[in-house]
């Protein structure tokens, strides 16, 4: 069969999502594991029409820039696709992915900004991971498998921030404390400036002498203050279940703090936040008086620009997510900020955040993966002076950034920002005049 034939294919390229990319007998061939310039050995897993997929087996002649991968299930668990390759070559891979993806957009800035980078290991706050209860009542921890449902064991992770490598070993016998007729579906992991929570989301929220014995087993992990969070059946928040009163929080440039909950939208990556909030700054002027954070979450960039802007609205669709941007306001004593609801699906509501007409000087947009289609009809017809647009997925960026373009305006600058190291995952900022 096919399947278990090993080819010998020399790679030249390598794919947007990190493989390698070689020919066999003039077809395509997509190799995991494989870098540009190496020659491997491999065995076929897919053959399609126009292309195979295959998994490299042997590298018969490496690449100069291939390095040891700093994990132990790496390529199984399916987090990272990208350790095997120099941290350094990395960020250039995709840089030039990005500007590839611009220029094949009808898109070309006038300046690229350096990328913005970070520790590559350690970075990670946040880790959602799936459970799942074996038949002896052993746990079963981890990432899922690369384009599978089937969960990878792990018990160590070096791309996350301290204490949750070592609260991940420990997950297993934790849970176990956890009755048997509570269902885990997944536990979600979250460090922070002053503390650290472990949230999980189960089939029912346990009884009073359950939660006993479940938070007493969690404190004896020993890493100092750590908060339980809980979703059960139908909530669409967590609760928290400690008793605890003190916030999860983390501070952002200007001395500000943010507090938060877990479930609810963070940058992962503290350090790239930070840096991108100070990155963002220095594209904008000195001062200025209107500016409009659409996707504002809790408040992480619309905060920040209460340092540069006499007015600053941001805008939400979510209750809970407006409610925790008032909540960081107050919080850090800011009177030059309101926030407000809509649907930002549909551009419904908007209408209402600037009911006097000021001259908007900023629109702020930081939309999900799918992008701010539903908005970017008003952003071009609200003739702000400056656009920025902080992108976890460049390709609908780029789709949105056509009807900026048609309304007049001009990517002036734009560069990656190193978000996920070992990934191929692409985050980027983009000033549009």
């Amino acid at each position: 069969m096919q399947e278990q034939q090993s080819l010998i294919c020399e790679i030249t390229d390598l794919s947007h999502d990190g493989r390698g990319v070689g020919r066999i007998a003039g077809k395509t061939c997509f190799v995991e594991g494989a870098l540009p310039s190496e020659t491997v050995e491999l065995h076929i897993n897919n053959s399609k029409r126009n292309y195979d997929e295959g998994r490299a087996t042997k590298i018969l002649s490496a690449a100069n820039n291939r390095v040891e991968p700093g994990c132990k299930h790496f390529l199984r668990c399916g987090g990272c696709s990208l350790q095997h390759l120099d941290h350094d070559q990395q960020l250039q891979f995709k840089e030039q992915q990005l500007l590839n993806s611009l220029q094949r957009g009808g898109l070309e800035p006038a300046t690229v900004l350096p990328a913005l980078s970070a520790p590559q290991w350690g970075y990670r706050r946040r880790a959602r991971l799936a459970v799942q209860r074996a038949k002896d009542g052993k746990f079963l921890v981890g990432f899922r498998n690369a384009g599978s449902r089937r969960i990878e064991p792990i018990s160590q992770c070096p791309v996350l921030a301290a204490p949750l490598p070592e609260v991940i070993a420990q997950l297993p016998q934790w849970l176990v404390s956890v009755p048997h007729g509570i269902r885990i579906f997944e536990v979600e992991l979250v460090s922070v400036d002053n503390s650290f929570a472990v949230a999980v989301e189960a089939g029912r929220l346990p009884n009073e002498a359950e939660l006993g014995e479940i938070l007493g087993s969690l404190k004896q992990m020993g890493h100092g203050p750590v908060q339980l969070w809980w979703k059960a059946g139908k909530q669409t928040r967590f609760t928290r279940l400690d008793k605890g009163t003190d916030a999860l929080s983390f501070s952002v440039p200007g001395g500000l703090r943010l507090n938060f909950e877990p479930g609810q939208f963070i940058q992962v990556n503290g350090e790239i936040n930070r840096l991108m909030i100070e990155q963002m700054l220095s594209l904008l002027p000195e001062s200025g008086n209107l500016a409009v954070d659409l996707f504002c979450g809790t408040g992480n960039l619309s905060l920040p620009l209460t340092q540069r802007f006499t007015k600053v609205v941001g805008v939400e669709g979510l209750p809970e997510l407006v409610k925790g941007a008032e909540d960081n306001a107050r919080l850090n004593g800011l009177n030059n900020v309101e926030f407000a609801m809509a649907d930002l699906t549909r551009a419904v509501g908007l209408s209402r955040i600037n009911p006097s007409n000021e001259p908007i000087d900023l629109v702020l947009l930081d939309p999900p993966r799918n992008g701010a289609a539903g908005v970017i009809s008003w952003v071009a017809k609200s003739k702000a002076r400056q656009i920025v647009y902080i992108s976890c997925h460049p390709s609908t960026m780029i789709r949105d950034a056509a009807v900026l373009a048609e309304a007049g305006y001009k990517m002036t600058a734009v560069g990656v920002m190193d978000m996920f190291p070992h990934t191929t995952h692409i985050e980027a900022m983009a000033l549009f005049e």
